[in-house]
């Protein structure tokens, strides 16, 4: 998976993060399925809303508050992400930037460029002993 992303710019699935989008990426480099028209997808930066997100990790780096970066993006009437993009945000509310928009944003590595892989990996249960049989929980991080 890595190589995929490293090498061949991939997208591998999932959401497109806020400031980024999907474009083409040229026919599947497997024969079979560039034959049946399956095609690549890459990321790109949208140019509507990556400046927002430089924004707000530039408002953090100069000290402002997770609040108050949610405020002034609401005082200049920067589109929050379901109003950005409301029909993959059907289930989100549009009224603005909330302060845990904000911080999902800035605590999200993919945009340090990390990519995160197994983040909820299952804990299977032997079948002897009483209780769920299979639990998610968070995997530990380098740094936590």
């Amino acid at each position: 998976m890595r190589a995929q992303i490293r090498d061949e710019g991939r997208f591998l699935g999932g959401r497109p993060l806020y400031g980024y989008r999907l474009v083409d990426a040229g026919p599947h480099p497997n024969p079979m399925h560039a034959k049946w028209g399956r095609r690549l997808q890459r990321y790109d930066v949208d140019p509507a809303t990556a400046p927002t997100v430089r924004r707000i990790f530039a408002e953090r780096l100069r000290g402002c508050s997770v609040s108050r970066i949610a405020a002034m993006l609401n005082a200049d009437g920067v589109p929050c992400p379901s109003q950005a993009d409301p029909g993959r945000n059907r289930h989100r509310d549009a009224h603005g930037w909330a302060l845990t928009t904000v911080q999902a944003i800035l605590a999200n590595v993919k945009y340090t460029g990390r990519q995160v892989w197994n983040r909820q990996p299952a804990h299977h249960t032997p079948a002897h002993l009483p209780g769920p049989f299979k639990t998610q929980r968070w995997a530990r991080t380098a740094s936590g």
